[in-house]
């Protein structure tokens, strides 16, 4: 019995019995473990762990392995919207659909595979592009670069595999961008025309979010969640700070960016219309920036 939990460990949780047989586990233990709860038979052939994650399980159940937008939740990405369990199989597959499960059924050249539960990052990357809207594809793009699961360079090696009519999103994705707040804003002024960089760097205040033109600050609070009182008084010193020197500043609300965004969106809109984030005759301040002007 040690032997067998053992191996399915060593093997991330999730084993045929196949690869159970060839590590030594008979089947007699096997069957012991399943009985007893110690092994959970997933599907037929295939066993995991009990403490194996839910959505990884389901997946192998599906016949398949978790991708898109599901392997990168697991991942500990950022995803707007994971929807439905998104499952890789064999394009030779007999899997059927199921309620809340959607299949992926293409393979891309080269991509390699994952885990026993989980596609590799550069599939499921492709699948994000394929499947998730424009818009949604880059903010996980974006967070798979920033945190470093995949390197932008291999990333945008991916673009000769991709679709063609999915290539252009490559060009939309900036590594420094830390969430897919930023992201949604970020795209919005790229959409609205406004020039945006990501992470400047202004001395005596630290990095902004996102700066449009050249003195329109948007920062976004979803990843703070206002945590206490010495990161709002962080904040309050910073928006002094900047508007000290010019800037203009807008604080946005997790709210505000993903439930009420047709309407900031076109304040953010209205304000580029107005050359507010431009500043004319003023004299610009020394900025150190890291991102890149789109």
């Amino acid at each position: 019995m040690e032997r067998l939990l053992a191996v399915l460990a060593e093997l991330g949780g999730f084993a045929s019995a196949a690869q159970l047989a060839a590590a030594g586990c008979t089947r007699h233990h096997l069957l012991s473990a399943v009985r007893t709860g110690a092994v959970l038979r997933v599907r037929r052939g295939w066993f995991a762990l009990p403490g194996a994650p839910e959505a990884e399980i389901a997946a192998v159940a599906a016949g398949g392995v978790l991708t898109c937008a599901s392997a990168l939740v697991a991942a500990g990405l950022w995803v707007l919207a994971e929807g439905p369990l998104h499952v890789a199989v064999p394009p030779n597959a007999t899997a059927r659909p199921r309620p809340g499960v959607l299949l992926h059924w293409r393979r891309w050249p080269g991509c390699g595979t994952g885990t026993a539960s989980v596609d590799g990052i550069r599939s499921s990357v492709l699948h994000v592009l394929t499947c998730l809207p424009a818009e949604e594809a880059v903010m996980a793009l974006d967070s798979a670069v920033n945190s470093g699961v995949i390197a932008y360079s291999d990333l945008l090696d991916l673009r000769g595999i991709a679709p063609v009519g999915k290539r252009a999103l490559f060009d939309l994705v900036e590594p420094l961008c830390q969430s897919g707040l930023e992201t949604r804003i970020r795209l919005a002024a790229v959409r609205i025309g406004a020039p945006v960089r990501a992470q400047v760097h202004v001395p005596g205040v630290g990095r902004l979010d996102n700066l449009i033109g050249d003195r329109l600050c948007v920062e976004t609070d979803g990843r703070r969640f206002h945590a206490g009182s010495v990161q709002l008084e962080e904040d309050y010193r910073r928006g002094l700070a900047l508007h000290a020197r010019g800037f203009v500043v807008v604080r946005l609300s997790a709210r505000q960016v993903l439930h009420e965004w047709p309407a900031t969106e076109a304040v953010l809109a209205s304000m580029v219309r107005q050359g507010v984030h431009r500043w004319g005759t003023r004299t610009r301040p020394l900025l150190h920036n890291e991102g890149r002007e789109r």
